[in-house]
């Protein structure tokens, strides 16, 4: 395996070899290039174990010996931003040198999605991806794998099917908030839209004040569905959706099913929220 130095000698070597009947300025940001030229013309080699070493000097000290014009070295530090024109042809040259590495579109968009996060959606447009290998660019990511999609999972309760038909409510612990850890969500079971508002509890004033938000943001529901908790069962809330024409359901008492569709997607936001 050839060393850098052994390559650097063959370029020299090339040099003198093509213009031995023109005066030659070199610049190079070689240590070793540079000492060795100085000397080689005037020393004598002897045999050394590496023979591409020994025959590259050999040829470059034939030509230093037959050069009919001056020659003139000029070392330089690398990776110097000294404004100069020799310096800027020296980096001109190291450019040149570098091994330019093409990846394919698989890579690309490997590394597009790590920095950026796309959708399966968004890999297999902008790369021109398959619907097979854009998902598994999204699947096997890791921070993907930690945080889901907001689509609602599937439970035993129905689901409305037009707009503002159903909601279910429920609500959530989130210690990160402080004094504002009770984070109230209702969700709408057709279109999955998710409202969610954090409050200083879990009363019935609270709670109103929740719905009052998310009648704000997602209009006033025909029907909510919550679980048989003493706030969803005061005569306070009663009478506030009876005021707003809202009917209510529960679900089956102790149910671990009874709100999945809203625990779902309380368990997503959680999730999310811990990753900010």
């Amino acid at each position: 395996e050839e060393s850098t130095q052994l390559v650097e000698l063959a370029a020299v070597l090339q040099a003198f070899t093509h213009f031995c009947d023109t005066a030659i300025n070199l610049v190079t940001d070689s240590t070793y290039v540079a000492g060795l030229l100085q000397c080689l013309d005037k020393g004598f080699l002897k045999e050394v174990d590496n023979k591409s070493l020994f025959t590259l000097l050999s040829n470059l000290s034939t030509a230093l010996l037959s050069c009919k014009k001056p020659y003139f070295v000029v070392h330089l530090r690398s990776h110097t931003s000294l404004p100069d024109p020799i310096v800027e042809g020296n980096a001109r040259a190291g450019r040149l040198t570098v091994t330019a590495i093409v990846l394919d579109i698989m890579q690309q968009a490997q590394l597009s999605h790590d920095f950026y996060l796309q959708n399966a959606s968004a890999l297999a447009k902008l790369f021109r991806l398959s619907l097979q290998e854009a998902p598994d660019i999204v699947t096997s990511c890791p921070s993907c794998q930690r945080l889901s999609s907001m689509s609602f999972c599937g439970g035993i309760v129905p689901r409305g099917i037009i707009p503002k038909q159903l909601w279910q409510t429920d609500v959530t612990h989130t210690k990160e908030f402080g004094h504002l850890s009770y984070v109230h969500a209702s969700g709408h079971t057709a279109s999955g839209l998710l409202s969610a508002s954090a409050h200083t509890g879990e009363k019935t004033k609270d709670v109103i004040r929740h719905f009052l938000w998310a009648f704000a943001t997602m209009g006033v529901p025909m029907q909510i569905r919550t679980d048989n908790g003493p706030t969803y069962m005061s005569t306070a809330f009663g009478s506030f959706l009876q005021l707003w024409g809202i009917i209510h359901t529960t679900g089956i008492p102790h149910s671990l099913r009874g709100q999945a569709i809203v625990g779902c997607a309380l368990h997503t936001l959680n999730t999310m929220l811990e990753k900010q």
